[in-house]
C-alpha cells in the first residue's frame, strides 16, 4: 500500500444476493397460502400468493392492450431486478400484510419460516 501514490478505485464484483432473504419470502409464502385457503375456502397457489402481493404493493406496469384493456404486467423479484434493500422492504411489507390477513403474529410468522427453511 506504500508503493500506491494517487487515488485508487476498486470495484466488487461477483457478490451473491442474500439467499436467505428470498429464501424466507418462499418460505412464508408457502406456510400462509394454505391459512388463507382455509380460513377463506379459496384455492390460491403460492404464485397467485406472490402475484396478489406484487398487486397490491403497486409493483407493476399497466399496459393498455388494442382491445382496450388493461393489463398488469408485473415488476420481476429476482436478484437481477432486485437489490437487497428493496428485497429487505418488500419482504417487510409482505410479512406485515400476512400478519394482518391471517391473524398471526410478525414474529410468530418469521419464526415459523426459519423453522420451516
Amino acid at each position: 500500500m506504500r508503493e500506491i501514490d494517487g487515488t485508487v478505485r476498486a470495484t466488487l464484483t461477483g457478490g451473491k444476493a442474500n439467499q436467505r432473504r428470498r429464501s424466507l419470502y418462499w418460505v412464508l409464502v408457502s406456510l400462509v397460502t394454505p391459512i388463507l385457503n382455509d380460513m377463506h375456502n379459496m384455492t390460491l397457489t403460492d404464485d397467485d400468493l406472490h402475484d396478489i402481493m406484487r398487486d397490491k404493493l403497486g409493483m407493476f406496469d399497466e399496459v393498455t392492450l388494442p382491445s382496450g384493456e388493461v393489463h398488469r404486467k408485473r415488476w420481476s423479484t429476482s436478484n437481477r431486478a432486485m437489490n437487497e434493500a428493496d428485497r429487505a422492504e418488500y419482504l417487510n411489507k409482505c410479512i406485515d400484510i400476512w400478519s394482518r390477513w391471517t391473524g398471526v403474529d410478525v414474529t410468530t410468522l418469521r419464526e415459523e419460516a426459519r423453522r420451516a427453511a
